[in-house]
């Protein structure tokens, strides 16, 4: 044991000899460690120095986005409703010969498309036979004259005759032939009438209508025999063309009464830019099931003159139709896409944004018009994702139009 504990000394004296030299070499590579950090920061702080740059504080306005606005005044603005719809005719009118007979003549209008006026004779038909019935008539009404004066002659020389023999007393009916006279006078009546009948009869030969129209179909042609009371064709008048226009009761209410509402047309078919005044005559009678939207019948005021058809205006023609109403007074015109949801109006105070809730009077397809904003209020007008109370903004401003003295 005691040789084992010597031999075990013996290695712990050799350790330690090593242990010595270890620590030296760990101090000298710690030296250099310390001396390569320092050298490092000094380099560090030279360079950073060297640069001068201190670090910059952006301000808020250059985070402000640009946005576009416009500074709206009160003014006085007439109600304008703006609509849409296709002309159509309010009936179709048959052409239907109220007398037989074959066509000797017929109208180069009288084909479809063709244009008419006020009783232009549209067709004639062969009249020879009417009018010698009017000749035949006449002649029975010449001859119930004669009878009825032959008649009150007699009456008359009869009812002298009984006064000279019985001077005190009334002649009686029978002998004055009074009822034989009332007989002729009622015979003559009817050859009149029979006689009028035969010369409306002659007149209808030459077939007119009593308003300014066009042709849509026609299976007239001449030399045709026609048949009184069947339809060989049809037409529509000028004057009963419509525009019915459906309109929310919202833009309804604006219109009444309709009397006092200006009505224009616009129509720009086949290329043909067309300005038609119009009359806004009624209201349908029920709304429409899907729409709920109320029907206002416009009728077009066409000229007379069909020299120059206004082929623009025929049935199914898609035209654009604005209502002008009463003006409004104290009302701000701002740009429908300004109009946020629930008609919030962003408006600009002191460079940031603040909400507005106007009353919308009117809202249209470009032009909205409110009431409750203060004169001069500047009004964002450009779209802006989210945009929040108080948020700062860089405006680019308009003034709005000056106010319409119409």
């Amino acid at each position: 044991m005691k040789r084992f504990f010597g031999l075990k000394e013996e290695h712990y004296g050799d350790t330690s000899f090593d242990d010595g030299h270890g620590h030296e070499n760990t101090g000298r590579i710690q030296l250099l460690l310390v001396v390569g950090f320092v050298i490092a920061a000094i380099a560090i702080s030279s360079l950073l120095s060297s640069t001068n740059r201190a670090p910059r504080i952006i301000s808020e306005e250059e985070f402000a986005p640009l946005v576009t606005t416009l500074i709206v005044q009160p003014e006085t603005r007439r109600i304008e409703i703006e609509g849409t719809g296709a002309v159509r005719s309010q009936v179709a009118v048959q052409l239907v010969p109220q007398v037989r007979g074959r066509v000797n003549a017929i109208n180069p209008a009288l084909r479809p498309g063709g244009s008419f006026s006020k009783d232009d004779v549209l067709f004639h038909i062969e009249d020879d036979d009417y009018k010698l019935a009017v000749e035949r008539l006449r002649a029975e009404v010449a001859s119930a004259r004669t009878a009825l004066k032959l008649e009150q002659a007699e009456g008359a020389a009869a009812s002298r005759e009984w006064e000279e023999i019985n001077p005190t007393e009334p002649v009686p009916d029978l002998v004055a032939r009074r009822p034989q006279t009332n007989d002729r006078r009622a015979a003559l009546s009817a050859a009149r009438a029979n006689l009028g009948v035969a010369q409306l009869d002659l007149d209808r030969t030459a077939f007119s209508l009593p308003f300014n129209g066009r042709i849509v179909s026609s299976d007239i042609d001449l030399g045709q025999y026609l048949t009184a009371g069947q339809s060989y064709g049809s037409v529509y008048s000028l004057d009963g063309l419509e525009v019915p226009v459906p309109l929310a009761d919202r833009d309804l209410k604006w219109l009444q009464p309709l009397t006092e509402v200006e009505v224009v047309v616009h129509s720009s078919y086949l290329g043909l830019d067309q300005v038609v005044p119009a009359t806004a005559s009624r209201v349908a009678a029920e709304l429409d099931a899907q729409t709920r939207f109320a029907t206002v019948l416009v009728s077009l005021n066409i000229p007379g003159n069909t020299d120059q058809p206004l082929t623009s205006l025929v049935p199914g023609v898609f035209v654009t139709v604005a209502f002008l109403g009463a003006e409004l007074d104290d009302v701000f015109v701002i740009p429908t896409a300004a109009v946020q949801e629930n008609g919030k109006l962003w408006v600009i105070v002191d460079g940031r944004l603040a909400e507005a809730r106007p009353e919308v009077v009117q809202s249209g397809s470009t032009i909205t018009l409110v009431r409750g904003l203060e004169p001069g209020s500047e009004i964002l007008t450009s779209g802006l994702s989210g945009a929040i109370e108080g948020m700062a903004v860089r405006t680019n401003t308009t003034q709005s139009p000056a106010p319409s003295t119409e």
